[in-house]
């Protein structure tokens, strides 16, 4: 097996797994293409299959191998299945990016509690849901990982029309640390 210190260069993540959520547009799916570039194999994870499946298939043509796991993140139950999938697909894991998200602009004092729930669902509790099943596979393989939680800057001191984002991300920091 290839580890980092005989890895080629530009390939020091090769036959490693990341998971990483949010994993079909955006932040998560350039994540998962630059993990595949160092020679990782990325499982993604999302609601939406068919990005998924977009994301996977641009890692295939540039010669790599990834995973598409629809899931819902706020489903602890659906997080345990995608860790299977991964370790049933690749031998082990090696890592998380907990980038999965939800957010739209509100006043705070007109946010719905359902609104609220939803984003903090999805951002915090994914995260959790995640971190905990990512972190009990890592403890039982026996050799470490890496969880990384992409978070947003107003975690720190909020902004306008985010009060259940940044509340959600400012726990994710937390969690994280």
């Amino acid at each position: 097996m290839t580890t980092p210190d005989t890895a080629p260069a530009g390939a020091e993540f090769t036959g490693r797994t990341y998971l990483v959520t949010g994993g079909g547009s955006g932040i998560g799916r350039a994540i998962a293409l630059a993990l595949a570039a160092a020679g990782a194999r990325p499982v993604v994870a999302g609601r939406t299959p068919e990005r998924l499946d977009e994301t996977v298939a641009l890692v295939e043509k540039a010669g790599g191998s990834a995973l598409a796991v629809p899931t819902d993140v706020r489903d602890p139950q659906a997080v345990d299945t995608l860790v299977a999938a991964a370790v049933d697909r690749y031998g082990r894991l090696d890592g998380l990016v907990n980038n999965a998200a939800g957010n739209f602009v509100a006043p705070g004092i007109d946010l719905s509690p359902n609104g609220w729930r939803a984003v903090v669902d999805i951002v915090l509790n994914g995260s959790y849901y995640c971190t905990r099943a990512v972190a009990r596979r890592l403890r039982e393989q026996g050799d470490g990982g890496a969880i990384l939680s992409v978070i947003a800057t107003y975690a720190w001191h909020g902004h306008p029309g985010t009060v259940h984002s940044a509340a959600a991300k400012a726990g994710v920091l937390a969690m994280t640390r």
